[in-house]
């Protein structure tokens, strides 16, 4: 995802670049985030785990799925879009 397209995407729907968390699994993407101005919640992948993540605003190594309970739940997506880090 482009800088330009996350901007882009946000203006569309109205929301600040500065209040948005935006869930990666690339360097890539965790640069473009930044670069707009976002937060960056990073999870790892198999094709990626060894890729520099250390601009995250956190990283997990899954969200969780319908047999394992949730790694990231909203409030923690919440506290990462107004600026606090969570382990």
């Amino acid at each position: 995802m482009s800088t330009t397209g996350l901007r882009d995407g946000l203006l569309v729907v109205g929301v600040r670049c500065g209040r948005t968390v935006v869930v990666e699994d690339s360097e890539i993407g965790l640069s473009a985030a930044k670069a707009a101005g976002m937060r960056c919640l990073v999870t790892k992948s198999s094709y990626t785990a060894n890729e520099d993540f250390h601009n995250a605003d956190r990283i997990v190594e899954e969200l969780g799925d319908a047999s394992s309970p949730a790694r990231v739940a909203f409030d923690d997506l919440k506290a990462i879009a107004l600026g606090g880090v969570q382990a």
